[in-house]
């Protein structure tokens, strides 16, 4: 039994942890942000990363914040715009390695908007 748990946490350790998580409504990110105008995104935030224009006429803006080294991870937020208002925000991260378990995703994006981690 012993020899199995020392298999698999070497395995876990070697092929790394990726995991896409969208966040919940409660998410800081998310009340931040939704509802307000899309100039507070663009002030706190800067230019996103990728804009793209849906059929309907909304346009959605992706922000994304990557973390090298130890605890690499990746955090992307997507806006859904309508009439300069954000209308829906999702929070997705992805863990690249054990380490990141540790560390919270998004810190830049949180530190940009004043979010206290």
């Amino acid at each position: 039994m012993k020899t199995l748990a020392s298999i698999a946490t070497a395995a876990i350790l070697l092929s790394g942890c990726s995991s896409a998580v969208f966040q919940q409504e409660d998410d800081p990110i998310v009340q931040t942000l939704k509802g307000q105008p899309s100039t507070l995104a663009e002030q706190k935030l800067g230019l996103p990363n990728k804009r793209n224009e849906t059929r309907s006429g909304a346009q959605v803006w992706t922000y994304i914040d990557k973390q090298k080294g130890m605890g690499a991870n990746q955090c992307e937020v997507t806006l859904s715009i309508r009439n300069d208002v954000i209308e829906n925000v999702a929070v997705s991260t992805s863990e690249e390695s054990l380490f990141s378990l540790v560390s919270s995703s998004c810190q830049q994006i949180r530190k940009s908007l004043g979010i206290k981690s």
